[in-house]
């Protein structure tokens, strides 16, 4: 199976506040091994409404993917992965009718002008604990972490919000006005006439602007477009997890941590989803798990070090992002507990995509805490 990835001390361009010395982990953030082929990145066109549930890995899934590929510092190669595009051939069957106000016999970018006349882009930048990431773009949110979408009868941020509100797991939503046609496109009905349609998407992971590049799509002679399409996100509640302490603030960036009295105390990495296990939210108690789980692997294959090996006492939890996409989990793995002064790396710039890190929260173990080396050899 492929694996996550490292690379120590790896140059290159990095998006973070100063670090007060070299840093022995600096993970590669182009190098993590995500595979989400399974997990739906938004809806079909057409689509009005529909709820899409929640990946739940099963704790002994996580175990078996540590005991299979443990984290570790060593790079290895990575998979690309795409999305898998559906299509349906239309049969001119009558699509929903929306009440709210239509934009009718307009082309394409006219009726985009019209839209964005009619709601400009001026929402407010705060909704209670949402911060709006982009307003008045032309597309709509198309990442891992799709929650489901509504349609709804009017240009309502508000009433959006408040499905984000009731949504477990929800972290953020995108509010767009969609051109749809009012029958489904096929031969003997190319080109239909439009319906407006004012459409609320929910999400379980973060976004920026970048991950709002879903820009429509040609159906027979009709063209879908998208206006006005405004995104927001909100903070993970952070809280205690079963033996494990939150510091429970979103930081800055994830955690850089130096050498320890000339002791890397950096145990590895691991990014879900992935081969092995699939989670499409923000869940700490993930990498809680994982932490657990890489202790054990590491009391048993210690042979470097006959009489020794690392317990994982603390984990930062946080999502990458490329070029605005939430790419999923990452779960950076440690023997010592770091205060949130090290949680300097907010980013990087790589050949292949812009690098930034959201919703970094990183706890600590409650239980009694195993020092960074566990003798395991009779005194």
């Amino acid at each position: 199976m492929k694996t996550l990835i490292i690379l120590a001390a790896l140059a290159a361009t990095a998006l973070s506040a100063p670090a007060p010395a070299p840093r022995p982990q600096d993970v590669d953030f182009s190098g993590l091994d995500f595979s989400s082929d399974d997990l739906s990145t938004g809806p079909d066109f057409g689509t009005t409404k529909e709820s899409i549930p929640l990946s739940k890995p099963a704790t002994s899934d996580i175990v078996e993917d540590i005991k299979d590929d443990p984290a570790t510092p060593i790079r290895k190669l990575r998979r690309d992965v795409k999305a898998i595009l559906k299509r349906v051939p239309g049969d001119c069957a009558p699509q929903p009718i929306n009440n709210g106000p239509q934009f009718i016999n307009l082309e394409p970018v006219p009726w985009q002008e019209a839209v964005e006349a009619a709601y400009p882009p001026t929402n407010p930048s705060t909704l209670g604990p949402y911060k709006k990431v982009f307003d008045g773009l032309r597309g709509s949110v198309s990442q891992i972490g799709y929650r489901g979408l509504t349609t709804i009868h009017a240009y309502d941020i508000n009433a959006c919000k408040t499905l984000c509100d009731k949504k477990a797991q929800c972290l953020g939503f995108n509010f767009y006005v969609e051109r749809d046609p009012s029958l489904d496109p096929g031969d003997l009905c190319p080109n239909p006439s439009i319906i407006t349609n004012y459409k609320c998407t929910l999400w379980s992971f973060p976004f920026l602007a970048g991950a709002a590049d879903n820009i429509g799509q040609t159906r027979r002679q009709f063209k879908v477009v998208i206006a006005a399409s405004v995104g927001y996100v909100k903070p993970y509640a952070a809280s205690n997890l079963a033996n494990f302490t939150s510091y429970g603030q979103d930081l800055y960036g994830s955690i850089n941590a130096p050498l320890l009295n000339g002791d890397n105390t950096y145990l590895g990495v691991k990014s879900y989803p992935n081969a092995d296990v699939n989670v499409d939210y923000f869940e700490p108690a993930v990498c809680a798990a994982a932490c657990d789980a890489q202790t054990a692997y590491n009391s048993r294959h210690h042979a470097s070090t006959p009489c020794q090996y690392k317990a994982c006492n603390f984990f930062d939890a946080y999502v990458v992002l490329k070029d605005g996409k939430a790419q999923g989990l990452t779960c950076t793995l440690y023997t010592w507990t770091w205060a949130d002064s090290y949680a300097v790396n907010g980013g990087q710039v790589r050949s292949d995509g812009v690098y930034k890190v959201a919703n970094s929260y990183t706890y600590t173990n409650s239980r009694l805490p195993a020092p960074p080396y566990i003798d395991t050899c009779p005194v």
